[in-house]
This record gives structure tokens, C-alpha cells and sequence, in this order.
């Protein structure tokens, strides 16, 4: 099976991808407000307010590894891990974590991820039984490309 086939068939398993990117910025947040000293995080639609020391709202906020975190998608990952709708939701980063690990939990259990796993030993399976192809070669116009002998 050739490079781009294993591709193509991880292409069944994109909303598990996104699914895990969304939870790791949970955690990278939770992380974020630990290093400010920050105690409580309120979160709506449009932006995330860190409450701690000082006072900051904004849409989207970098981390100091060069994370960044999308009010948007922090909101609509909290509105699925608390299960209610809610204008603005407040957490705190020990409650940041406790939702991730139990959303890691769910996921560790799922359909989703045994189904990655499946295809992963199908691509394994198929990599052991024939190796790949070798690329071919380009060609070149005549005169073009000679072999130059080693200095």
C-alpha cells in the first residue's frame, strides 16, 4: 500500500483527529492558567477571560509555547464535556482537567479510536505483505541530467 493510500485512509478518522486537537486545548489553557497564577477562565462564544492576577479577555490567546486557543472552539468544546447550553461557561483549570480526562476516558472506550486502531493494523498488515513500490524515476530531456562523474 503506497504512501497516499495510507493517507486516504486515515481521511475516515478526521473528526477523531479533531476531537483530540479540540481536548489538547483544553489542557494547553488549563497549563496557560497555571503558569499566569490564574484561577478561573470564563469562556463564551467569543472570548476567553482569564481571571487571576489581572483581568484579560480576548478571542483567542497564545500560550507561552506557542499554542493557540480560539474562544470558539473552547466554547463548543465545553458545551459538549458540560452537556448544556449556557451563554458563557466558567471553569476553573483543576475542572479544565478533570473534563479532559474524562473526555480522554470516553474517547479510550469508543467506536471512534478502536476504529483508528483497526485501520492502523490493516495499513500495518498491508506495508508487511508488500512493500512499497520504488518511486520512478523522472525523465529528463536528452542532454539534460548526465551523469557527471564524483570529484
Amino acid at each position: 500500500m503506497d504512501t497516499l493510500k495510507k493517507a486516504g485512509a486515515m481521511l475516515a478518522h478526521l473528526d477523531l483527529f479533531h476531537t483530540m486537537l479540540d481536548l489538547r486545548s483544553l489542557l494547553q489553557l488549563a497549563a496557560h492558567m497555571e503558569e499566569r497564577g490564574d484561577r478561573v477562565t470564563l469562556i463564551s462564544a467569543d472570548t476567553i477571560t482569564l481571571v487571576g492576577q489581572g483581568m484579560t479577555s480576548e478571542p483567542s490567546l497564545s500560550t507561552s509555547k506557542g499554542a493557540t486557543i480560539q474562544a470558539t472552539t473552547a466554547y463548543r468544546v465545553l458545551q459538549g464535556l458540560k452537556g448544556h447550553d449556557a451563554p458563557e461557561y466558567a471553569v476553573t483549570r483543576e475542572e479544565l482537567s478533570a473534563l479532559n480526562a474524562r473526555a480522554v476516558m470516553e474517547l479510550e472506550g469508543g467506536d471512534a479510536l478502536r476504529a483508528f486502531a483497526d485501520t492502523l493494523t490493516r495499513i500495518t498488515a498491508s506495508a508487511d505483505a508488500s512493500p512499497e513500490r520504488p518511486a520512478r524515476a523522472r525523465r529528463l530531456p536528452e542532454g539534460e541530467g548526465a551523469e557527471t562523474p564524483a570529484a
